[in-house]
């Protein structure tokens, strides 16, 4: 058997013919659970400090451990479920919808304002949340980026 045709596993990255390396299915399984757990939707919190207390440090070691390999698609996948996890905790936290009309008027929205169930995962999605919390809101309140970290560790790739 040639060794270069086979793929193998060494701390939790896969390496596959080709020179691919990635995380492995399990440690992508156990990262998913791990952020699910840290953005559970039946808290009320203070996102700021969700993001900087809890989710960032894990985000910067995830990121800078995987990132050395082939996953920048990924992890702009990633980063976009993990803003719509956030925003689906910002709803549940904001409890009413009044709130999401406040700041939806106060980024400037003068359609219709929207009726939405504000603990629906699906209203995570909705255009109403994202144009609420915009990609540069999570900027401002300093949200890791993966596709950043990744951005950083391989600058000649752009």
């Amino acid at each position: 058997m040639n060794s270069k045709r086979e793929r193998f596993v060494f701390l939790g990255h896969e390496f596959k013919p080709g020179k691919y390396v990635g995380p492995t299915p399990k440690a992508v399984e156990k990262f998913k659970e791990r952020v699910k757990e840290i953005t559970r939707r039946n808290q009320t919190v203070d996102i700021e400090q969700l993001v900087k207390k809890k989710l960032n440090p894990y985000l910067h070691g995830w990121g800078n451990y995987f990132g050395i390999g082939d996953v920048k698609k990924r992890f702009q996948g990633w980063d976009a479920w993990i803003r719509r996890r956030l925003r689906m905790v910002q709803l549940r936290s904001w409890k009413k919808i009044r709130k999401l009309h406040r700041e939806l008027r106060r980024r400037g929205w003068d359609n219709e304002l929207p009726g939405l169930r504000m603990t629906a995962w699906r209203s995570s999605h909705s255009t109403y949340a994202q144009y609420a919390m915009p990609n540069t809101w999570f900027e401002e309140i300093k949200l890791c980026s993966l596709t950043e970290i990744y951005n950083n560790l391989h600058p000649q790739r752009g």
